[in-house]
């Protein structure tokens, strides 16, 4: 079974493939034999200072290099490890799961909108009415119940599989330059859909939702008395029946997210050519029936419903939207909150922190092993116009957009001329690949150094060699920084005693298919392209077009002489890079004989048949690890220590006291609001005449712990200067286990919320 049925348009339309795709012969003189110069380019020259090691940076080919920051090889270094069990048990690196964390999120995202919209049908509003609604309408019928869990779970992957896209995308620094876009958005979402999660929770109107909901009143007292306020909206709508308009503004708030998300998305991959915002038909099919199947066998379940007059006892919480539910109200809240704001910091200013100056001898192949100085900047596309041609296989390769065609005006016979924007280049190469006329660089190096260079080093690895017998290897950045390493360390010492030429790319896509075939005239006996396996190409489409122009399925193809010669490509994780080198050809049996021959074309596919084992074995692991998700996302927690009861205080008018007959009673003095436990002060609030009475005072609210049993309660007014009381409450109290009791002052009158007779 073949996983990949794309079409991509080699050329776009107006262009004439005989006029406009002519290659050109580059001249390119191995050293020793006749000099040349080829478009002002001196080989000679070159030549001498490759012997010298003097080269300057902007002139030669590991400039093009990326260097990332060794924190960066050290996470990428991790998740190769990580991985390196699923391409074991599934026998293919193409069904690796990370390396399509991006689309499957985009998928599972699309999943949640459409359950989320499918059990709004059988949702109601109000905060008795919405915990019956799910307790009754959705989790009683069974297609309801399916699909209330698939909602659950999908959002749970929802996040897993961004932060996993995520962490990629920062091993790979794809953050930088014009990429800074994708990654500030990507931050913005990934908190927006924490949000939208657990605004989800909060709907219920369950014991889970009761911690949320205290956990935002304290949060919006810890910086205004928005909290008190909102708690006197909520418990007048509770007084009055009429609750269904807070939690339908929840709703719209639940919805309203999510339509964010979508909308972030769209700035997400803005910058984008070819987006992609589905994973293939076989993770989509594979990965709904899972969720299919895993929420039918595992439905979400009802915590008991939410009661103001009692302290859960035992709740479960998710700790990829509630992580935080453990620790609101303590100490641990503000090392959570406060670790979380210092990362998201960093995280945001990441893409403009400065790059790396010195270059390491892993990526300065064939130099004597010193770090060599290069620009902070990498090279962006240049476009050589005299030489351009207009054929448009740069601009249509290109994964950024960073090239666009447009029609010549100059008098010569081609239609389209090339214009680079380097401000959305990210110095990837892809377009040098495509272009076999040598019109296209990097920065201010000329194309020829490419070739140049190959050719040089060839000579010297020759010299070097046992028997003179060099094979020479294309690889990419991630692949010198892992598993080619040692191969490169130490001017190549290891790679020329195995009779191995290196040659760093930042990335495969950025080798013309001539330049492998001109190492094979110059002298190689033989070539081989180690790059990373499909979908896993930092830069994203540049190992698919290095494969599909070897396999002469697009332009510009290695050419047919060549098309069976010894060029072989491998296409392995990272860190195996060794396993590549050590990868034989294909062997197979030719239409004139009975003799297994190497069959180099079939060699270079990316793209080989998988077959039912690996599927299975690939979905799998998916419901293993889904399976460990509903598990893990429902981890029980008790929220107040045993022994522990609670006293809540709403005063909706902190000046109606004053006011029991109609007739104010103005207090001449400050007073202060006492809270005493059995003769002990608890809390003390305290108001100016001016700060009552001159407007309408803020709502009062406060929480406090105390031990069960029974205590004597006072809430009472003290003038601060004649030390007249003003009496809210006096009486003793029998605190039960968990217990919350409630003093509501209405006017005129004491009420308490005690033993489930809560304000009128």
């Amino acid at each position: 079974m073949q996983t990949r049925k794309r079409k991509d348009p080699e050329l776009l339309s107006g262009v004439d493939p005989e006029q406009d795709c002519q290659p050109t012969e580059p001249n390119i003189q191995l050293p020793g034999k006749n000099p040349s110069k080829v478009n002002n380019f001196d080989y000679k020259g070159a030549w001498d200072e490759v012997m010298k090691g003097n080269l300057v940076a902007k002139e030669r080919l590991d400039s093009w290099v990326p260097q990332r920051g060794r924190w960066a090889y050290a996470l990428e270094k991790a998740s190769l490890w990580v991985e390196r069990p699923f391409a074991h048990l599934t026998g293919t690196t193409q069904l690796n799961p990370f390396y399509h964390s991006g689309t499957i999120a985009s998928f599972l995202a699309i999943v949640v909108g459409l359950s989320g919209f499918y059990i709004f049908l059988f949702f109601q509003y109000g905060i008795d009415a919405s915990y019956e609604s799910v307790l009754t309408r959705i989790e009683g019928p069974f297609l309801a119940r399916v699909g209330r869990a698939v909602h659950k779970y999908a959002s749970g992957a929802l996040v897993i599989t961004t932060l996993l896209h995520a962490y990629r995308t920062l091993f790979m620094e794809r953050f930088r330059g014009q990429r800074w876009l994708a990654w500030i958005s990507g931050i913005v979402m990934t908190f927006i859909i924490w949000l939208a999660g657990v605004t989800g929770y909060w709907l219920i109107a369950d014991e889970r939702a009761q911690l949320i909901n205290d956990g935002f009143i304290r949060f919006l007292n810890s910086f205004s008395n928005l909290g008190d306020q909102y708690v006197a909206v909520l418990t007048a709508a509770e007084n009055s029946g009429e609750s269904w308009q807070l939690l339908l503004l929840l709703l719209i708030v639940h919805v309203v997210l999510y339509l964010i998300v979508v909308g972030f998305f769209i700035i997400h991959v803005l910058r984008l050519k070819r987006a992609q915002f589905l994973p293939e038909l076989h993770w989509t099919l594979g990965i709904g029936a899972i969720l299919l199947l895993i929420s039918a066998l595992f439905p979400v379940g009802m915590l008991p419903k939410a009661n103001p007059n009692q302290i859960p006892d035992i709740v479960t919480v998710d700790p990829l939207f509630l992580f935080y539910l453990p620790t609101d109200g303590n100490f641990w809240a503000y090392v959570v909150w406060g670790g979380l704001f210092v990362v998201t910091v960093i995280g945001i200013v990441l893409p403009w922190l400065p790059h790396r100056k010195k270059r390491s001898a892993a990526t300065s192949a064939s130099e004597n092993g010193a770090p060599t100085i290069i620009p902070i900047d990498l090279p962006k596309v240049n476009i050589i116009k005299d030489r351009c041609t207009g054929c448009t296989k740069c601009a249509l390769d290109c994964p950024y957009g960073a090239i666009e065609m447009v029609e010549r005006h100059d008098g010569k016979r081609h239609k389209y001329i090339a214009i680079e924007d380097p401000s959305l280049c990210v110095s990837c190469g892809i377009c040098v690949g495509s272009c076999d006329i040598l019109a296209v660089t990097m920065g201010d190096t000329p194309p020829e150094i490419m070739w140049a260079t190959v050719a040089t080093r060839l000579a010297i690895a020759k010299a070097k060699a046992p028997e003179g017998k060099v094979k020479v290897v294309f690889t990419c950045e991630r692949h010198a920084a892992h598993g080619a390493q040692p191969y490169l360390e130490n001017g190549q010492v290891l790679a020329l005693q195995q009779g191995l030429e290196i040659v760093t790319l930042p990335c495969v896509g950025a080798a013309p298919p001539d330049l492998m075939s001109r190492a094979l005239d110059a002298g190689a006996s033989e070539v081989q392209v180690i790059g990373c396996p499909p979908f896993d190409c930092a830069n994203r489409e540049g190992n698919i077009w290095a494969e599909r122009r070897l396999v002469r399925k697009r332009v510009p193809r290695l050419r047919r002489p060549y098309a069976n010669a010894p060029i072989t490509a491998v296409w392995l994780p990272p860190d195996q890079f060794a396993k590549g080198l050590q990868t034989p050809p294909i062997m197979t049996v030719s239409e004139r004989g009975n003799a297994a021959e190497p069959n180099y074309l079939v060699s270079r596919r990316m793209f080989p048949s998988l077959n039912w084992r690996n599927f299975v074995a690939a979905f799998g692991l998916l419901a293993v690890v889904m399976i460990a998700q509903i598990f893990l996302t429902d981890i029980p927690f008790t929220p107040q220590p045993s022994q522990t009861s609670q006293i809540r205080i709403l005063l909706d008018n902190p000046a109606q006291p004053f006011n029991r007959t109609g007739a104010f009673v103005m207090p001449q003095n400050p007073v202060e609001l006492h809270l005493e436990v059995d003769g002990q002060t608890v809390f003390v609030q305290s108001y100016s005449p001016e700060k009552l009475f001159s407007q309408t005072p803020d709502p009062f609210w406060g929480e406090f712990p105390i031990s069960t049993g029974n205590h004597h309660v006072q809430l009472v007014y003290i003038d601060t200067q004649t030390d007249a009381t003003t009496i809210l409450f006096d009486n003793k109290v029998d605190f039960q286990q968990g217990q919350i009791v409630r003093f509501h002052y209405k006017p005129n009158r004491i009420i308490r919320c005690f033993e489930g007779v809560c304000c009128q």
